[in-house]
């Protein structure tokens, strides 16, 4: 879930561009490319589908893991939403500073590193690690041809990294992320294919 609320909030981050200062996003144009979001994530998931298969996993069964846990997936964007209602403007005029994607990608990653040192489960996972850099690389790539992005020369009133970070923690707790649902979550991935996770599932603790 965690993941899920990260990857939103870097497709977001990834339909504003422009100079080192730009125009806040009007709330009017962002709204519209939020609610397109999760379409878009399942498209550009869709694009980047060979990272999943190339290690032996089943779309249609991955994606039966995530339709088991869709209430919560979507309680916790909704959640990000609310936490984040008010990085647009509902007038022109505002100027911010442009946020780039690559930095958020860096610290989700530490975030990442972070959680898998504390379940002891670091060096097993390093392939996975790269792997998923490759995936999120391609989501970006994806994500930069979505209409919002092209049509969007603007940027939003962003927290730093660490603190959406922090709230997307925040959302997934209160969605229902826990221990034994990580747990849960991982065995699914197992059955759908993704065999190299097996030996990690019972060692995953969220904290």
């Amino acid at each position: 879930m965690t993941m899920y609320a990260l990857a939103a909030v870097a497709l977001l981050c990834v339909c504003v561009s422009g100079q080192q200062m730009q125009n806040q996003c009007l709330c009017s144009d962002v709204n519209p490319c939020i609610d397109a979001a999760p379409a878009a994530l399942e498209q550009c998931a869709d694009k980047c589908k060979s990272f999943a298969t190339d290690m032996g996993a089943s779309i249609p069964k991955l994606r039966q893991c995530g339709e088991a846990h869709l209430p919560q997936i979507m309680q916790g964007i909704e959640c990000m939403r609310a936490k984040l209602e008010n990085v647009c403007a509902a007038a022109p005029g505002a100027m911010v500073p442009r946020r780039f994607p690559e930095t958020f990608q860096l610290a989700a990653f530490r975030e990442l590193n972070a959680g898998l040192q504390r379940s002891g489960l670091l060096q097993e996972a390093q392939s996975l690690i790269q792997t998923g850099k490759k995936a999120l690389g391609c989501m970006v790539r994806c994500g930069e041809q979505h209409n919002c992005a092209k049509k969007l020369h603007c940027g939003l009133a962003l927290p730093a990294d660490n603190v959406i970070i922090g709230m997307a923690k925040t959302c997934a707790f209160q969605a229902g992320l826990s221990t034994p649902v990580a747990r849960e979550v991982c065995g699914c991935l197992v059955n759908a294919g993704l065999k190299v996770l097996a030996p990690m599932c019972p060692k995953i603790i969220i904290s």
